[in-house]
């Protein structure tokens, strides 16, 4: 007989383990599917087996995940790690999720949903992005984290609060930054500057942020303003030219990590037929959602960087309240301190997405990163250039996904992932449309790669 759970959380990064805390210790059967090997997500990851030599590179921040890891795992809810959900879809009694766990498919039932899977690094398509030697400076942290591996040397490209806090943790690590270059164009801190009284309502972040860029001017070769970077090399990367302050240069190096900021990842909610709507300032497709997180499909909430880009804080508060509010629709009724709390975690999570503006529109992405050009690849997985893209485009086609049959751009392992932004990118500058008009990219299952074995050995739990 098929169980049913009454609250199924995708994540256990800070939103995801806030919900099922929550949730599980007001009586619901909460159950959480997580892709990873232990709880924490991509900002506390490992946190639970991490070292003090790792905790002193990577900061205090790092630890602060302890406490809520372990009331999660203290927490009464059913946990599975090394789940990959491939495919969400409505059931009768609410919906079916499928998750490939040991190599076998299984189907979980629950009449609720909470998605909470976190962000993914914008896609930063330069010339020579495909080139082994290219890597996102998250996954150069996703090494840090989880195995304590770092490189000799490395140079970091692109702009945000990532780079910045990646290039802090490898010098503690030892490692020789070669170069940082800053894509963050100047226009942008005139933009951010009456957003400072936003940001001054979280002063510690705040000064944190100012302090280690401050500290990356001044010991690592840095360089501002950066545009037209190329990554070059036989093989792999060899060295990286670019240009700053209307010079041209070139340094040699075997390692590159880019990072452009993060996205939402909203593929999940799209299978459901959640609305999506453009964020003009985030410059990314985002769910569309009510108070608590409610998505546009009942039953089905979003919280944590999965709806909008905020950070852990931010994440762990609206899981919170996405299950507070989930707790609420059982009947029970709430005491008045609860409400209270309710509403005083509502107001807290309204003005940290505005304190958020002034990172927003600091590090909003410079416009030449948008429109690559010519043989440069924007869909790695099918080997599809910027320039057969734009040709397809003014041709006449009606948008990204009609781009997607005649190109197959889109159609690689990552599903578009990683060239979806840039398509509409360039359909809308070629077709001379806003983004907003531009449709994304459709998304159908299975989100992740699953073989027709484990298909047929499919089973409900």
């Amino acid at each position: 007989m098929t169980q049913i759970y009454d609250y199924l959380v995708v994540g256990a990064g800070p939103a995801g383990m806030a919900a099922a805390i929550e949730a599980s210790h007001a009586g619901l059967k909460v159950l959480v599917l997580d892709q990873a090997a232990a709880a924490g997500g991509q900002i506390f990851r490992n946190v639970g087996h991490s070292c003090a030599a790792q905790e002193q590179v990577l900061g205090p921040d790092y630890g602060l995940g302890k406490p809520l890891l372990q009331a999660f795992m203290a927490a009464p809810c059913d946990y599975r790690p090394l789940a990959q959900v491939w495919n969400i879809e409505p059931h009768a009694q609410g919906f079916t999720v499928a998750a490939l766990i040991d190599g076998l498919s299984i189907n979980f039932v629950a009449s609720d949903l909470l998605i909470a899977n976190g962000a993914m690094e914008r896609p930063m398509a330069v010339s020579g992005w495909e080139k082994p030697g290219v890597m996102t400076a998250g996954a150069g942290q996703i090494l840090l984290k989880a195995s304590a591996l770092v490189p000799k040397q490395v140079v970091l490209a692109g702009s945000g609060p990532l780079l910045l806090l990646l290039a802090h943790q490898y010098r503690a690590a030892g490692v020789t930054i070669t170069a940082l270059l800053d894509t963050t164009p100047r226009s942008n801190y005139w933009r951010a500057i009456p957003w400072l009284i936003a940001g001054l309502s979280m002063p510690k972040q705040l000064l944190k942020g100012v302090w280690l860029s401050l500290v990356q001017r001044i010991r690592v070769p840095y360089f501002t303003n950066v545009a037209d970077i190329k990554i070059v090399g036989h093989i792999g990367a060899e060295a990286v030219r670019f240009t700053a302050a209307g010079k041209d240069y070139e340094v040699p190096t075997q390692l590159v990590l880019l990072h452009q900021g993060i996205v939402a990842q909203t593929q999940m909610a799209q299978t459901l037929a959640c609305e999506l709507s453009w964020n003009p300032v985030k410059q990314c497709w985002q769910i569309q959602t009510t108070g608590a997180g409610q998505t546009s499909v009942p039953g089905v909430q979003v919280a944590g960087d999965a709806g909008a880009i905020g950070g852990a804080q931010l994440a762990q508060l609206e899981g919170r309240l996405a299950a507070m509010a989930r707790i609420e629709r059982t009947g029970t009724r709430s005491s008045w301190a609860k409400k209270m709390l309710y509403q005083a975690l509502a107001l807290r999570i309204c003005q940290l997405h505005w304190a958020r503006g002034l990172v927003d529109r600091l590090y909003q992405p410079a416009p030449w990163l948008s429109t690559p050009t010519g043989t440069t690849l924007v869909c790695r997985c099918e080997q599809v250039s910027a320039a057969q893209i734009t040709d397809i485009a003014q041709s006449g086609c009606a948008g990204v996904n009609q781009l997607k049959a005649f190109s197959r751009a889109g159609m690689g392992p990552c599903q578009g992932r990683q060239c979806g932004l840039n398509l509409g990118y360039l359909v809308a500058q070629a077709q001379g449309r806003p983004m907003a008009q531009v449709q994304p990219l459709s998304v159908r299952p299975p989100l992740s790669p699953i073989n027709l074995g484990q298909l047929a050995q499919s089973s409900d739990l």
